[in-house]
């Protein structure tokens, strides 16, 4: 089967060669539009060769991302949101409902980054600091750094 088509393949060059040529020699101007036709007909079906290998590409790096962060993202266990966070802080008198508390999750070491205004009306600098939750409550906190600096790493467990 594959001797069949290098042999048609093989044959239709031939044949496109040859009428190349000879309509060349006869008319000139009329060789340049079939010579434009035979290139656009031989362009199209070199991207009709390509087209299902890059699809199928595509499809291989698409079904390896969703695999690889599938391995590498263990499941999370349901945590308290920052809404939830947001709220305890403010219920336990942590922070005044005047100082603007917002928490929102953070990139690395901690689950959540808290900021607020200690001092609303005498201070326009915010501070924040890391949170560790788990299902239900507050399992450890950072100290408090003006919003924008870096947060102190959470101690390592032992």
């Amino acid at each position: 089967m594959n001797i069949i088509q290098k042999a048609i393949g093989l044959a239709v060059s031939l044949a496109i060669f040859y009428f190349v040529v000879t309509y060349q020699r006869r008319d000139p101007d009329g060789f340049l539009s079939a010579y434009r036709i035979g290139l656009t007909i031989a362009l199209l079906c070199a991207l009709g060769l390509l087209v299902p290998r890059v699809l199928a590409y595509a499809d291989l790096v698409a079904r390896t991302t969703k695999e690889s962060r599938r391995i590498t993202a263990p499941p999370q266990p349901h945590k308290l949101t920052a809404i939830d966070l947001q709220t305890g802080y403010l219920k336990a008198r942590m922070v005044s409902p005047q100082s603007g508390l917002r928490c929102t999750r953070a990139e690395r070491d901690w689950d959540y980054v808290c900021s607020y205004m200690p001092t609303p009306l005498q201070s326009k600098t915010r501070l924040a600091f890391g949170v560790i939750v788990d299902e239900t409550r507050v399992l450890q906190t950072s100290r408090a750094v003006p919003e924008g600096t870096a947060l102190p790493a959470p101690p390592r467990p032992q």
